[in-house]
Protein backbone atom coordinates (compact mmCIF):
# COMPACT_ATOMS: atom_id res chain seq x y z
CA UNK A 1 0.00 0.00 0.00
CA UNK A 2 0.89 3.59 -0.77
CA UNK A 3 0.65 4.64 2.77
CA UNK A 4 3.07 2.23 4.86
CA UNK A 5 6.30 3.42 2.25
CA UNK A 6 5.17 7.30 3.06
CA UNK A 7 4.39 6.66 6.93
CA UNK A 8 7.54 4.24 7.51
CA UNK A 9 9.58 7.27 5.89
CA UNK A 10 8.55 9.48 8.73
CA UNK A 11 8.62 6.89 11.65
CA UNK A 12 11.97 6.56 11.06
CA UNK A 13 12.53 9.90 10.97
CA UNK A 14 11.11 10.58 14.01
CA UNK A 15 12.88 7.75 15.42
CA UNK A 16 16.44 9.33 14.40
CA UNK A 17 14.95 12.89 14.65
CA UNK A 18 18.52 14.03 16.19
CA UNK A 19 19.36 14.54 12.29
CA UNK A 20 20.46 18.20 11.39
CA UNK A 21 21.98 19.15 8.24
CA UNK A 22 25.24 21.47 7.71
CA UNK A 23 24.40 24.82 7.75
CA UNK A 24 24.39 26.32 4.17
CA UNK A 25 27.37 28.47 3.35
CA UNK A 26 26.15 32.42 2.95
CA UNK A 27 28.13 33.51 -0.21
CA UNK A 28 29.87 37.38 -0.66
CA UNK A 29 29.15 36.73 -4.71
CA UNK A 30 25.78 36.53 -6.30
CA UNK A 31 27.36 34.81 -9.06
CA UNK A 32 29.57 32.48 -6.94
CA UNK A 33 28.48 29.01 -7.44
CA UNK A 34 27.66 27.27 -4.23
CA UNK A 35 26.56 23.40 -4.79
CA UNK A 36 25.72 21.49 -7.75
CA UNK A 37 22.81 19.72 -7.13
CA UNK A 38 22.83 15.96 -7.58
CA UNK A 39 22.14 14.57 -11.38
CA UNK A 40 19.27 12.77 -10.04
CA UNK A 41 17.22 15.73 -8.53
CA UNK A 42 14.07 15.93 -9.27
CA UNK A 43 12.98 18.90 -12.28
CA UNK A 44 12.61 22.49 -11.41
CA UNK A 45 8.97 23.51 -10.06
CA UNK A 46 10.12 26.83 -11.97
CA UNK A 47 10.98 26.71 -15.70
CA UNK A 48 10.82 30.81 -16.97
CA UNK A 49 9.82 34.23 -15.46
CA UNK A 50 6.13 33.44 -16.69
CA UNK A 51 6.07 30.09 -13.92
CA UNK A 52 6.18 32.38 -10.88
CA UNK A 53 2.29 33.86 -11.68
CA UNK A 54 0.99 30.11 -12.77
CA UNK A 55 -1.25 28.49 -10.22
CA UNK A 56 0.11 26.53 -7.92
CA UNK A 57 1.16 23.71 -9.11
CA UNK A 58 -0.36 20.20 -7.68
CA UNK A 59 0.32 16.78 -8.05
CA UNK A 60 4.23 17.16 -6.79
CA UNK A 61 3.58 14.37 -4.23
CA UNK A 62 6.15 11.89 -5.45
CA UNK A 63 8.82 14.81 -6.04
CA UNK A 64 8.19 15.78 -2.40
CA UNK A 65 8.35 12.56 -1.33
CA UNK A 66 11.66 11.76 -2.94
CA UNK A 67 13.21 14.90 -1.66
CA UNK A 68 12.10 14.22 2.23
CA UNK A 69 13.43 10.97 2.25
CA UNK A 70 16.98 12.15 0.33
CA UNK A 71 17.14 14.63 3.14
CA UNK A 72 16.74 12.15 5.86
CA UNK A 73 18.66 8.97 4.49
CA UNK A 74 21.48 11.63 2.96
CA UNK A 75 21.13 14.46 5.61
CA UNK A 76 21.06 17.14 2.76
CA UNK A 77 19.37 20.23 3.22
CA UNK A 78 19.03 21.19 -0.28
CA UNK A 79 16.30 18.10 -0.73
CA UNK A 80 14.54 19.66 2.65
CA UNK A 81 14.45 23.05 1.19
CA UNK A 82 13.00 21.89 -1.80
CA UNK A 83 10.48 19.64 -0.63
CA UNK A 84 9.21 22.71 1.75
CA UNK A 85 8.98 24.62 -1.48
CA UNK A 86 6.66 21.94 -3.27
CA UNK A 87 4.65 22.01 0.08
CA UNK A 88 4.50 25.55 0.70
CA UNK A 89 3.28 26.61 -3.13
CA UNK A 90 0.78 23.51 -3.32
CA UNK A 91 -3.22 24.04 -3.16
CA UNK A 92 -3.76 20.69 -2.60
CA UNK A 93 -5.36 19.58 0.63
CA UNK A 94 -5.73 16.46 0.49
CA UNK A 95 -5.11 13.78 3.51
CA UNK A 96 -1.27 12.68 1.29
CA UNK A 97 -0.64 16.36 1.18
CA UNK A 98 -1.13 17.12 4.63
CA UNK A 99 0.76 14.21 5.68
CA UNK A 100 3.53 14.81 4.09
CA UNK A 101 3.50 18.95 5.22
CA UNK A 102 3.68 16.97 8.76
CA UNK A 103 6.67 15.39 7.68
CA UNK A 104 8.26 18.51 6.40
CA UNK A 105 7.26 20.69 9.73
CA UNK A 106 8.70 17.73 12.13
CA UNK A 107 12.31 17.81 10.40
CA UNK A 108 11.96 21.48 11.33
CA UNK A 109 11.13 20.36 14.96
CA UNK A 110 8.25 22.55 14.72
CA UNK A 111 6.29 19.47 16.59
CA UNK A 112 2.61 21.67 17.47
CA UNK A 113 2.43 22.29 14.21
CA UNK A 114 2.65 19.22 12.66
CA UNK A 115 0.57 17.69 15.56
CA UNK A 116 -2.19 20.34 14.51
CA UNK A 117 -2.11 18.60 11.07
CA UNK A 118 -2.37 14.96 12.18
CA UNK A 119 -4.76 16.35 14.01
CA UNK A 120 -6.56 17.03 11.20
CA UNK A 121 -6.44 13.97 9.39
CA UNK A 122 -7.49 12.46 12.01
CA UNK A 123 -10.96 14.64 12.23
CA UNK A 124 -11.34 13.53 8.68
CA UNK A 125 -10.26 9.96 8.93
CA UNK A 126 -9.90 8.71 12.83
CA UNK A 127 -8.70 5.75 11.27
CA UNK A 128 -6.06 6.19 9.11
CA UNK A 129 -3.07 4.89 9.73
CA UNK A 130 -0.28 7.13 8.68
CA UNK A 131 -1.86 10.19 11.15
CA UNK A 132 -2.01 7.31 13.90
CA UNK A 133 1.40 6.16 13.35
CA UNK A 134 3.01 9.74 13.11
CA UNK A 135 1.52 11.08 15.96
CA UNK A 136 2.55 8.06 17.78
CA UNK A 137 5.95 8.07 17.21
CA UNK A 138 6.42 12.07 17.66
CA UNK A 139 4.76 11.60 21.10
CA UNK A 140 7.03 9.31 21.86
CA UNK A 141 10.28 11.55 21.21
CA UNK A 142 8.30 14.05 23.47
CA UNK A 143 8.24 11.48 26.12
CA UNK A 144 4.47 11.42 26.16
CA UNK A 145 4.00 7.51 25.94
CA UNK A 146 0.48 7.06 27.12
CA UNK A 147 -0.84 8.77 24.30
CA UNK A 148 1.60 7.60 22.38
CA UNK A 149 0.05 4.07 23.17
CA UNK A 150 -3.42 5.14 22.56
CA UNK A 151 -2.25 5.61 19.49
CA UNK A 152 -0.88 2.10 18.37
CA UNK A 153 -4.06 0.73 19.80
CA UNK A 154 -5.91 2.08 17.43
CA UNK A 155 -4.35 0.06 14.85
CA UNK A 156 -6.82 -2.58 14.46
CA UNK A 157 -6.66 -3.46 10.84
CA UNK A 158 -5.11 -7.43 10.72
CA UNK A 159 -3.15 -5.87 7.65
CA UNK A 160 -1.51 -3.11 10.30
CA UNK A 161 -0.14 -5.94 12.73
CA UNK A 162 3.54 -5.79 11.87
CA UNK A 163 3.51 -1.71 12.51
CA UNK A 164 1.18 -2.07 15.66
CA UNK A 165 3.66 -4.60 16.92
CA UNK A 166 6.59 -2.12 16.22
CA UNK A 167 4.84 1.14 17.67
CA UNK A 168 4.09 -0.59 20.84
CA UNK A 169 7.62 -1.62 21.26
CA UNK A 170 8.67 1.15 20.78
CA UNK A 171 7.35 2.08 23.53
CA UNK A 172 7.62 -0.75 25.75
CA UNK A 173 11.20 -0.16 24.66
CA UNK A 174 11.13 3.23 26.06
CA UNK A 175 9.07 2.53 29.91
CA UNK A 176 10.40 -0.12 31.10
CA UNK A 177 9.74 -3.46 29.01
CA UNK A 178 12.75 -3.36 27.18
CA UNK A 179 13.02 -7.03 27.66
CA UNK A 180 9.42 -7.77 25.89
CA UNK A 181 10.21 -5.23 23.36
CA UNK A 182 13.68 -7.05 22.32
CA UNK A 183 11.10 -10.06 22.16
CA UNK A 184 8.99 -8.31 19.50
CA UNK A 185 12.04 -7.09 17.71
CA UNK A 186 13.49 -10.19 17.58
CA UNK A 187 10.44 -11.38 15.93
CA UNK A 188 10.06 -8.40 13.51
CA UNK A 189 13.60 -8.41 12.16
CA UNK A 190 12.94 -12.17 11.46
CA UNK A 191 10.70 -10.75 8.68
CA UNK A 192 12.17 -7.69 7.97
CA UNK A 193 14.45 -8.86 5.09
CA UNK A 194 10.89 -9.62 3.37
CA UNK A 195 9.56 -6.20 4.07
CA UNK A 196 10.43 -2.94 2.20
CA UNK A 197 13.56 -1.04 3.33
CA UNK A 198 12.09 1.69 5.40
CA UNK A 199 10.27 -0.79 7.32
CA UNK A 200 12.90 -2.51 8.01
CA UNK A 201 15.64 0.25 8.50
CA UNK A 202 12.96 1.54 11.59
CA UNK A 203 13.26 -1.83 12.94
CA UNK A 204 17.16 -2.36 13.32
CA UNK A 205 17.28 1.33 14.33
CA UNK A 206 15.12 0.45 17.54
CA UNK A 207 17.19 -2.47 18.00
CA UNK A 208 20.33 -0.22 17.43
CA UNK A 209 18.98 1.54 20.42
CA UNK A 210 18.05 -1.32 22.55
CA UNK A 211 21.43 -2.78 22.25
CA UNK A 212 22.97 0.24 23.38
CA UNK A 213 20.97 0.68 26.30
CA UNK A 214 21.25 -2.90 27.41
CA UNK A 215 25.24 -2.96 26.98
CA UNK A 216 24.15 -5.91 24.54
CA UNK A 217 26.93 -7.10 22.26
CA UNK A 218 25.44 -9.98 20.33
CA UNK A 219 22.47 -7.87 19.68
CA UNK A 220 24.75 -4.63 18.54
CA UNK A 221 26.95 -7.36 16.36
CA UNK A 222 23.66 -8.45 15.02
CA UNK A 223 21.96 -5.63 14.01
CA UNK A 224 24.92 -4.05 12.63
CA UNK A 225 25.51 -6.79 10.19
CA UNK A 226 22.08 -6.44 8.37
CA UNK A 227 21.83 -2.65 8.74
CA UNK A 228 22.70 -0.44 5.57
CA UNK A 229 26.47 0.84 6.30
CA UNK A 230 26.36 4.62 4.82
CA UNK A 231 22.79 6.22 5.47
CA UNK A 232 23.04 9.02 8.00
CA UNK A 233 20.88 7.29 10.53
CA UNK A 234 23.24 3.73 10.05
CA UNK A 235 26.00 5.99 10.83
CA UNK A 236 25.19 7.82 13.41
CA UNK A 237 23.38 4.34 15.31
CA UNK A 238 26.96 2.62 14.56
CA UNK A 239 28.64 5.35 16.14
CA UNK A 240 26.77 6.00 19.28
CA UNK A 241 27.53 2.12 20.10
CA UNK A 242 31.28 2.52 19.16
CA UNK A 243 31.61 6.24 21.14
CA UNK A 244 30.15 4.04 24.37
CA UNK A 245 32.44 0.95 23.81
CA UNK A 246 35.22 3.35 23.70
CA UNK A 247 36.34 2.48 20.24
CA UNK A 248 37.37 5.80 18.94
CA UNK A 249 39.48 5.27 15.81
CA UNK A 250 36.81 2.77 14.49
CA UNK A 251 34.25 6.34 14.73
CA UNK A 252 36.85 8.11 13.41
CA UNK A 253 37.60 5.36 10.32
CA UNK A 254 33.77 5.52 10.05
CA UNK A 255 32.68 9.30 9.86
CA UNK A 256 35.85 10.98 8.95
CA UNK A 257 34.43 11.52 5.13
CA UNK A 258 31.22 12.79 6.10
CA UNK A 259 31.82 15.79 8.20
CA UNK A 260 29.31 18.30 5.74
CA UNK A 261 26.65 16.16 8.38
CA UNK A 262 26.55 18.06 11.52
CA UNK A 263 25.40 15.24 13.43
CA UNK A 264 28.44 12.86 12.34
CA UNK A 265 30.89 16.01 12.55
CA UNK A 266 30.01 15.91 16.43
CA UNK A 267 30.52 12.22 16.94
CA UNK A 268 33.43 12.12 14.46
CA UNK A 269 35.26 15.00 17.12
CA UNK A 270 34.26 13.32 20.04
CA UNK A 271 35.91 10.35 19.21
CA UNK A 272 39.21 11.93 17.72
CA UNK A 273 39.24 14.11 21.26
CA UNK A 274 39.03 11.16 23.04
CA UNK A 275 41.83 9.38 21.08
CA UNK A 276 44.01 13.09 20.80
CA UNK A 277 43.44 12.73 17.23
CA UNK A 278 44.78 16.90 16.44
CA UNK A 279 42.46 16.70 13.51
CA UNK A 280 39.62 17.66 16.26
CA UNK A 281 40.59 21.74 16.55
CA UNK A 282 40.45 21.83 13.23
CA UNK A 283 36.71 19.99 13.03
CA UNK A 284 35.81 21.96 16.15
CA UNK A 285 36.25 24.81 14.66
CA UNK A 286 34.59 23.95 11.82
CA UNK A 287 31.21 23.46 13.60
CA UNK A 288 31.65 26.82 15.81
CA UNK A 289 31.54 28.51 12.23
CA UNK A 290 27.80 26.44 11.34
CA UNK A 291 26.62 27.28 14.86
CA UNK A 292 27.53 30.97 14.06
CA UNK A 293 25.53 30.91 11.15
CA UNK A 294 22.77 29.37 13.01
CA UNK A 295 22.50 32.02 15.79
CA UNK A 296 22.70 34.47 12.74
CA UNK A 297 19.68 33.43 11.00
CA UNK A 298 17.83 32.70 14.53
CA UNK A 299 17.63 29.11 13.87
CA UNK A 300 16.34 26.97 16.52
CA UNK A 301 16.20 23.65 15.11
CA UNK A 302 19.55 22.47 16.23
CA UNK A 303 19.52 23.26 20.19
CA UNK A 304 20.58 19.21 20.67
CA UNK A 305 23.59 19.59 18.51
CA UNK A 306 24.40 23.38 19.95
CA UNK A 307 24.54 21.35 23.66
CA UNK A 308 26.48 18.66 21.90
CA UNK A 309 29.03 21.57 21.10
CA UNK A 310 29.03 23.06 24.09
CA UNK A 311 29.67 20.01 25.88
CA UNK A 312 32.76 19.09 23.35
CA UNK A 313 34.03 22.79 23.82
CA UNK A 314 33.80 22.66 27.80
CA UNK A 315 31.45 25.39 27.59
CA UNK A 316 29.56 23.40 30.90
CA UNK A 317 27.35 26.35 31.57
CA UNK A 318 26.04 26.96 28.38
CA UNK A 319 25.81 23.15 27.47
CA UNK A 320 23.35 22.35 30.38
CA UNK A 321 21.45 25.25 29.57
CA UNK A 322 20.74 23.97 25.86
CA UNK A 323 20.58 20.34 27.12
CA UNK A 324 17.83 21.54 29.32
CA UNK A 325 16.09 23.34 26.51
CA UNK A 326 16.14 20.56 24.13
CA UNK A 327 14.71 18.13 26.93
CA UNK A 328 11.49 19.92 26.59
CA UNK A 329 11.32 19.39 23.28
CA UNK A 330 13.05 15.95 22.52
CA UNK A 331 13.55 12.97 24.95
CA UNK A 332 14.72 10.33 23.20
CA UNK A 333 17.78 7.81 24.19
CA UNK A 334 20.31 10.66 22.92
CA UNK A 335 18.69 13.41 24.58
CA UNK A 336 18.73 12.03 27.53
CA UNK A 337 22.20 11.42 28.04
CA UNK A 338 23.31 14.65 27.11
CA UNK A 339 21.03 16.02 29.23
CA UNK A 340 22.23 13.68 31.92
CA UNK A 341 26.14 14.55 30.97
CA UNK A 342 25.83 18.26 30.79
CA UNK A 343 24.00 17.94 34.66
CA UNK A 344 26.31 15.60 35.91
CA UNK A 345 29.06 18.19 34.23
CA UNK A 346 27.75 21.13 35.66
CA UNK A 347 27.14 19.78 39.32
CA UNK A 348 23.42 20.39 38.86
CA UNK A 349 21.37 18.36 41.55
CA UNK A 350 18.44 19.98 40.84
CA UNK A 351 18.86 18.95 36.83
CA UNK A 352 19.53 15.26 38.16
CA UNK A 353 16.67 15.06 40.02
CA UNK A 354 14.81 15.91 37.12
CA UNK A 355 16.20 12.89 35.15
CA UNK A 356 15.93 10.61 37.82
CA UNK A 357 12.16 11.03 38.53
CA UNK A 358 11.45 11.20 34.84
CA UNK A 359 13.41 7.35 34.89
CA UNK A 360 11.28 6.91 37.71
CA UNK A 361 8.07 7.59 35.96
CA UNK A 362 8.51 5.91 32.92
CA UNK A 363 10.80 2.81 33.72
CA UNK A 364 13.26 3.94 31.35
CA UNK A 365 15.87 1.26 31.25
CA UNK A 366 19.47 2.38 30.56
CA UNK A 367 21.75 0.86 33.50
CA UNK A 368 25.02 2.61 32.76
CA UNK A 369 23.35 6.02 32.81
CA UNK A 370 21.43 5.42 35.94
CA UNK A 371 24.91 4.42 37.65
CA UNK A 372 26.21 7.55 36.21
CA UNK A 373 23.33 9.88 37.68
CA UNK A 374 23.55 7.75 41.13
CA UNK A 375 26.81 8.49 41.33
CA UNK A 376 27.45 12.10 39.82
CA UNK A 377 30.18 11.06 37.20
CA UNK A 378 30.06 10.17 33.91
CA UNK A 379 32.06 9.35 31.08
CA UNK A 380 32.56 9.33 27.66
CA UNK A 381 32.67 5.35 27.28
CA UNK A 382 29.52 4.30 29.39
CA UNK A 383 29.55 1.10 28.71
CA UNK A 384 33.23 -0.06 28.51
CA UNK A 385 32.61 -2.92 30.40
CA UNK A 386 31.79 -4.72 27.05
CA UNK A 387 34.90 -3.17 25.10
CA UNK A 388 36.64 -6.24 26.17
CA UNK A 389 34.01 -8.43 24.34
CA UNK A 390 34.10 -6.55 21.65
CA UNK A 391 37.79 -6.35 20.86
CA UNK A 392 37.43 -9.95 20.15
CA UNK A 393 35.10 -8.83 17.12
CA UNK A 394 35.93 -5.88 15.16
CA UNK A 395 33.43 -6.41 12.37
CA UNK A 396 30.85 -3.45 13.81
Amino acid sequence: MLWTKSVIGLLILLFSSQILYAAPFIPTDDMQVLETLPSDSPPPRYSSASDLTAPAHTGNNDNARQLLERAYLEGDPRALGQARAQLDQSEDQSIETLMLRARALQSDHKFAEAKEILGQILSQNPAYPDALLTLSSLLVVQGQFDEATEYCDRLSDPSLRVYQAACIAQIQSMTGDLSQANQTLDGLAAIAPGLDPSTARWIYLMQADAALRSQDTALAKQVFAVMDEQTVPALMARADWLLSIGEYQQVIDLLQDHTDKDALLLRLIDAQMQSGDPKADTNLALMKERIDVWQLRGENAHTREQAMYALLAEQTDDALKLARNNWQQQRETADIVLYATAAIKASSQQDIDILQQFISDTQFEYPALEQALRLGKIDKCLNCTVTQAMNKDKSL
